[in-house]
C-alpha cells in the first residue's frame, strides 16, 4: 500500500516499470555494519556481476539498485563494472526526458558524489523521487530541484499514458545527501 501522498499513482492507470518494479522494494533496509549486510542487497551486485567490487550494504547502492530495476524491466543496461555502481552513470542512459515524467530516471548531484533515483512527483522547487539508498532504504523522498543534473528515459515503445508530470505539496523536509 503507498503512503497517502503517492496514492495517486493508483488512480493513473499502467504505471513505468521502473516505478512498478521499485515499487515491489519498498522499505528493503541495508543493515547497519561493515560485518552486516541484506541478502536481497548483497544478491543484486552478484546478479549484475559486481560482487567482486561491492563488498557491504554500507557503500552506496542507489545506482546498483537502478542497476538491478533495468535488468529486471528488461531495460538496456549499457553499463560494466563500476560503472553499474555510479549513479553518474546514468546521465547518459536512454534518451533525455524532454521534461521529468513519472518513471523517469532522476540523476542529482550531493555532496559525496551523486544519486540516482525515479521521478515520482514534484512541486515548485521539489521533485519526488522513490529509488534505493534513500535513509538507507528503498523510499520516497524530496529532493530539491536545484541539484538534477540529468533526466532520462527509455521505452523500446510508447510511454503508458501515466508517463507525465504530477504536482503535489512539498512536505517541507527536503534531502540534503540521500545516504
Amino acid at each position: 500500500m503507498l503512503p497517502a501522498k503517492y496514492s495517486f499513482m493508483e488512480q493513473v492507470g499502467a504505471l513505468p516499470k521502473l516505478i512498478v518494479a521499485s515499487l515491489n522494494y519498498i522499505g528493503l533496509k541495508e543493515y547497519p555494519g561493515a560485518s552486516s549486510n541484506n541478502p536481497v542487497i548483497m544478491n543484486m551486485a552478484k546478479d549484475l556481476g559486481v560482487s567482486n567490487i561491492y563488498k557491504n550494504d554500507e557503500m552506496a547502492w542507489c545506482a546498483l539498485y537502478m542497476s538491478h530495476l533495468c535488468k529486471i524491466t528488461d531495460k538496456p543496461m549499457p553499463f560494466t563494472g563500476y560503472d553499474i555502481l555510479r549513479a553518474k552513470s546514468f546521465e547518459h542512459w536512454g534518451n533525455t526526458s524532454p521534461k521529468p515524467s513519472l518513471g523517469d530516471v532522476l540523476v542529482f548531484k550531493r555532496p559525496a558524489g551523486s544519486h540516482v533515483g525515479l521521478y515520482v512527483a514534484e512541486s515548485n522547487k521539489t521533485f519526488f523521487v522513490l529509488g534505493g539508498n534513500q535513509s538507507n532504504s528503498v523510499s520516497f523522498t524530496e529532493i530539491d530541484k536545484s541539484r538534477l543534473t540529468a533526466a532520462r528515459r527509455f521505452y523500446a515503445t510508447a510511454p503508458p499514458a501515466s508517463v507525465k508530470q504530477y504536482i503535489i505539496t512539498s512536505s517541507g523536509v527536503v534531502s540534503r545527501d540521500e545516504d
